[in-house]
C-alpha cells in the first residue's frame, strides 16, 4: 500500500502499487522528505525536460481518472481511487468528459 498526497478533504489517498513504485518510494524516503511542493517542482522539471507546457499535480490526477474511464474502468473503482465522497462528483467531472472505449462483443 502506498500513501499518496492528501485529498482535498485532507484524508490520505491510498492505492495499491507495483514493486517498482514501492522501490522508488524507498529511494525517496532514504533521501529525506518529499513534500507537495517538491512533487510539483518535479513535475514542472519533467515537463520542461520533455519540452511540454507544465501542468499541476491536479491535472495529472484528472488525466489518470479520464483515461481510466475511457479504457472502460468501472466507475465505482474510479470513485474509490479518487476517494470521492459521492459518485456524482466523479460523474460530473470525469464521466461527462471521457468516452468509454467500446468493448467488443460476440455475435
Amino acid at each position: 500500500m502506498l500513501v499518496c498526497p492528501r485529498t482535498q478533504s485532507g484524508e490520505p489517498l491510498r492505492t495499491a502499487a507495483s514493486a517498482e513504485v514501492l522501490e522508488a518510494r524507498k529511494r525517496l524516503l532514504e533521501r529525506g522528505s518529499f513534500s507537495f511542493e517538491k512533487y510539483g517542482l518535479a513535475i514542472k522539471g519533467a515537463c520542461e525536460a520533455a519540452g511540454i507546457p507544465p501542468f499541476t499535480p491536479g491535472r495529472f490526477r484528472h488525466s489518470v481518472a479520464t483515461w481510466a474511464i475511457e479504457k472502460g474502468a468501472d466507475p465505482a473503482s474510479v470513485v474509490a481511487f479518487l476517494n470521492h465522497k459521492s459518485p456524482s462528483t466523479t460523474r460530473r467531472f470525469y464521466a461527462t468528459h471521457a468516452v468509454p472505449t467500446k468493448v467488443p462483443t460476440l455475435r
